[in-house]
C-alpha cells in the first residue's frame, strides 16, 4: 500500500526529468550531412544573430531577463552621466575674471578702444574644449567595453552549441566592432576640433541666456564696492576682493567676456553630447544591419574554412547528445516499468 501511495511521484519525477531531457537535446543542433545542410544551418545562426542585435541594440526590446542585456536603457544611463560628467567641468574659478583679465591684455592691438577680441573668445574657447576633450573619448571607450561583453553573451547564446565556427564569428564580430569604434573614434574627434574653430550658434536660447547673466552686472558691481561677494546660478558664493583695485573698464570687459563665454559654452556641451548620441546610434546600426553579416559571412566561408567545418560534429556536442539519449531511453524504460507495476497493483 505505501509503494502504490508513492509510485504516482516517481512517476511524475521521472517526467519531469525526461521532459527536461527530451527539451535539452531539441535544443542541439541537427546532424548536418551535407554542404547545403550545412550553408542552410550557417545562414540560420547569421540570421538570428543579426535578429537578437537588432531586437536589443536598436529595437531596444527586453528580450533578456538579465537587465545588462537591456541595451537601450543601459546606454542612456551612460550618456546620462557623460552629460553630467561635461557640466560638472563647467566650474567657475576662485580667481574670478582673473583669466579673463589676462587674455583681454594679451589680445589687445591698436584698434578702437572697448570693442571685445574675437581672438581672445577662441583662446578662451578652444581652452576650454582641450579641458574635456579625454570625456568623449573616455564615454566612447566605456560604451564600447559594455558592448563588447554584450556581444559575446550573445554569441554563446547562438553559437555555444556550434564551437566548431564559434572562433571564426567571434573574430568576425570583434573585427567589426573595433573597425566601427575607429571611425565613431575619428568622427567625435572631428567634432571636438570643430568646436575650435569657430564661435557659432543659431540657438536663440544663446542671446536669451547671455542677457540673463549680464543681468547680473549690477549685482557684481554693487558687491565690488559693499561686500565683495555674490552669487551666480550653480555658485552660490564667488570672491571679488583681488578686484576691488582693478580698472572699471578692464573688469566690465572681462565681466562681459565671461558672461558671452558662459552662455555659449552651454551650447557646446549640449551639441556635444547630442552629437555623440547621434553619431552612436548611427554606428551600432550600421554595425547591426549590414557591416556585422558581411564580415562573418566572409570570416566563415572565405578565411575560416568554409562550410566543412560544420559536418564534423564537435566531439562536447556528439558526447551530450549521446548522454541525453541514453538518460531519454532509460527513463522511458523505467516509467513503463513503473506503469506496468501499477496496473498490476
Amino acid at each position: 500500500m505505501i509503494i502504490s501511495k508513492c509510485l504516482p511521484d516517481i512517476v511524475k519525477k521521472i517526467n519531469e526529468r525526461l521532459n527536461a531531457s527530451v527539451l535539452e537535446l531539441n535544443k542541439l543542433p541537427r546532424i548536418l550531412t551535407s554542404i547545403p545542410d550545412a550553408m542552410a544551418a550557417f545562414l540560420q545562426i547569421v540570421g538570428s544573430l543579426k535578429e537578437t542585435f537588432q531586437k536589443i541594440l536598436i529595437r531596444g526590446e527586453l528580450e533578456y531577463d538579465d537587465k545588462e542585456m537591456h541595451c537601450n536603457a543601459r546606454l542612456a544611463e551612460m550618456l546620462d552621466e557623460f552629460s553630467e560628467e561635461l557640466h560638472k567641468s563647467d566650474k567657475i574659478s576662485e580667481n574670478f575674471l582673473v583669466e579673463e583679465m589676462l587674455v583681454l591684455e594679451e589680445a589687445n592691438g591698436i584698434r578702437l578702444p572697448f570693442f571685445l577680441s574675437n581672438s581672445a573668445f577662441l583662446y578662451l574657447l578652444k581652452k576650454k574644449v582641450n579641458d574635456v576633450s579625454d570625456l568623449p573619448i573616455s564615454f566612447l571607450n566605456k560604451v564600447w567595453g559594455y558592448l563588447e561583453i554584450v556581444c559575446a553573451r550573445v554569441l554563446m547564446d547562438h553559437c555555444g552549441n556550434h564551437p566548431q565556427l564559434l572562433p571564426s564569428i567571434k573574430k568576425a564580430s570583434l573585427n567589426v566592432m573595433l573597425r566601427m569604434k575607429e571611425k565613431l573614434v575619428e568622427r567625435v574627434f572631428e567634432m571636438i576640433e570643430m568646436e575650435k574653430v569657430t564661435d557659432y550658434t543659431c540657438d536663440p536660447d544663446f542671446i536669451t541666456s547671455w542677457n540673463k547673466l549680464m543681468g547680473k552686472r549690477d549685482e557684481f558691481l554693487s558687491a565690488i564696492t559693499d561686500d565683495y561677494s555674490f552669487s551666480m546660478e550653480g555658485c552660490p558664493f564667488i570672491g571679488i576682493t583681488h578686484l576691488v583695485n582693478v580698472p572699471a573698464t578692464k573688469r566690465d570687459q572681462a565681466f562681459d567676456l565671461k558672461m558671452r563665454m558662459m552662455a555659449y559654452w552651454k551650447i557646446v556641451l549640449g551639441r556635444m553630447v547630442d552629437g555623440i548620441a547621434l553619431e552612436l546610434r548611427f554606428v551600432i546600426q550600421k554595425m547591426v544591419n549590414s557591416e556585422l553579416e558581411k564580415e562573418i559571412v566572409n570570416e566563415v566561408m572565405v578565411r575560416g574554412g568554409g562550410m566543412e567545418k560544420m559536418l564534423d560534429e564537435p566531439t562536447s556536442v556528439a558526447s551530450k547528445r549521446e548522454r541525453l539519449q541514453k538518460s531519454i531511453g532509460l527513463l522511458q524504460e523505467s516509467k513503463q516499468i513503473i506503469q506496468q507495476v501499477m496496473d498490476g497493483i
